[in-house]
């Protein structure tokens, strides 16, 4: 049995890394399947899909492979507490689908489905890894740099599925709408979800950068934790979106802020590795840059499209209103007034999510109005708990990864609290929930998780 585990334990660190290789496959396989051969400013996904995106893609379908073997590694390790945890979740999905039932006269399975385990696959995400942490033989300290050298693989592998479609001039656009084509999210279906990955990420690998003892600071380490996050800046860049550039400006000023609070204390080394990052950054920024002048000729450098994503924001928010929750706002009304008229059974237990043609993209509200009070109490709880007691203990145990964390964690809350989706997504849901057990390691005995 324990040679078992341990092997699904190896599994589940290696799977880390496989994230983003499936996002990425699954990008090409979409684009291939929609025959976007003319190259990335004439492929939009959701023309491509009429409108809807695909409900099921060969990335999903591992990922709900992935989710069966999570609940076997925990029934393996007959651990009561992830198991009383997942009963309540799994009676508020039944309990919306009979709401569901009784409002409308039937169920869209496939869609009540496919959303829910998205959500349940991010909660599995949360009890195994607490588990591999703390059933790891490394101590603390050993496993927080085992968890960075992955968090910075990570980085790295993501990035790289938006640079060299870059540079190739392949992939998909962020935006191809009336205002033009612009922004590069390279072979990632899903510009949000990959946005949502890296503004998870950078925070943690910009920590550790700057966390990393000086006498274990060598070049072989300067280079490798410093290509993460320069990589991650640069792509965020590239994506253009606003959530993308307010994340990136965000999370780099408060490192640099902390920085500079550090030095001016006395301590010079934080703003010494200020400098290095940024000279890193300048010169990834240029290979990169290079390598798409030499292949491709000028006028589409780093600068130029970060030029017309900005464009695009300005005349869009001059035509649209620059609210970033204006189109969602709509969608909300229109699911808050189905969820008032289905009464008192729908307010319980949501009006399901098969009964809508579309989600809010603001997932409290989508936990609330589709699940109702009992489902939005028994899904997000955990969630909650985690934060919180993250947020009372990080006082106390502060420092630069806490930090770290902390602007990962409430920058990604923010997000998917206002405009985002990422609770019920499987590429940046499974890092939030992934991070926020991080956290937890951070300021708290491993054992004790």
């Amino acid at each position: 049995m324990q040679k078992s585990l341990r092997g699904l334990e190896r599994f589940f660190w290696l799977y880390l890394l496989l994230n983003p290789i499936l996002d990425i496959v699954n990008g090409l396989y979409i684009w291939m399947l929609t025959r976007g051969y003319a190259g990335m400013d004439a492929v939009n996904y959701r023309e491509l899909t009429n409108g809807g995106g695909l409900t099921t893609t060969p990335a999903l379908i591992v990922r709900m492979a992935v989710l069966l073997i999570m609940v076997v590694y925990i029934l393996m390790l007959r651990d009561k507490r992830s198991i009383l945890t997942a009963i309540p979740m799994g009676v508020a999905w039944a309990m919306s689908v009979l709401s569901e039932f009784l409002w409308v006269g039937g169920v869209n399975l496939s869609l009540d489905v496919t959303f829910f385990a998205r959500f349940a696959y991010n909660v599995a995400v949360i009890l195994v890894y607490r588990n591999i942490f703390m059933r790891s033989e490394l101590d603390k300290e050993e496993l927080i740099h085992k968890i960075h050298a992955y968090v910075n693989g990570m980085t790295i592998v993501f990035s790289l599925g938006i640079l060299i479609p870059y540079v190739l001039r392949v992939g998909y656009s962020t935006y191809y709408d009336r205002f033009g084509a612009r922004g590069v999210r390279g072979f990632y279906y899903s510009g949000n979800d990959i946005t949502g990955a890296l503004m998870i990420l950078l925070p943690l690998a910009l920590s550790y950068f700057f966390f990393i003892p000086r006498e274990k600071f060598t070049k072989g380490r300067i280079i490798f934790y410093g290509m993460g996050p320069a990589m991650s800046i640069i792509c965020l860049m590239l994506i253009g979106t606003k959530t993308a550039l307010i994340a990136m400006v965000g999370e780099v000023a408060v490192m640099l802020v902390y920085a500079l609070v550090i030095a001016a204390r006395g301590n010079k080394e934080f703003l010494h590795r200020t400098v290095l990052l940024t000279g890193i950054t300048v010169v990834v920024a240029l290979v990169f840059n290079g390598l798409s002048w030499l292949l491709n000729g000028a006028g589409r450098g780093l600068m130029d499209m970060l030029a017309g994503s900005l464009g695009g924001i300005r005349e869009a928010a001059e035509e649209e209103g620059g609210s970033l929750i204006s189109g969602r706002w709509n969608k909300f009304m229109a699911t808050f007034a189905d969820f008032k008229q289905a009464g008192p059974m729908a307010w319980l237990f949501g009006v399901g999510r098969g009964s809508q043609g579309h989600i809010i993209e603001m997932d409290l509200c989508d936990a609330g109005l589709l699940y109702g009070v009992f489902g939005f109490v028994a899904m997000l709880w955990l969630y909650v708990k985690y934060g919180v007691e993250f947020l009372m203990r990080s006082i106390k145990h502060f420092n630069v990864l806490v930090l770290g964390a902390f602007v990962s964690l409430g920058i990604t809350v923010a997000y998917f609290t206002l405009a985002g989706h990422i609770l019920f997504t499987v590429t940046s849901g499974f890092f939030f929930a992934f991070v926020l057990v991080y956290a937890r390691l951070l300021t708290q005995d491993k054992n004790q998780l």
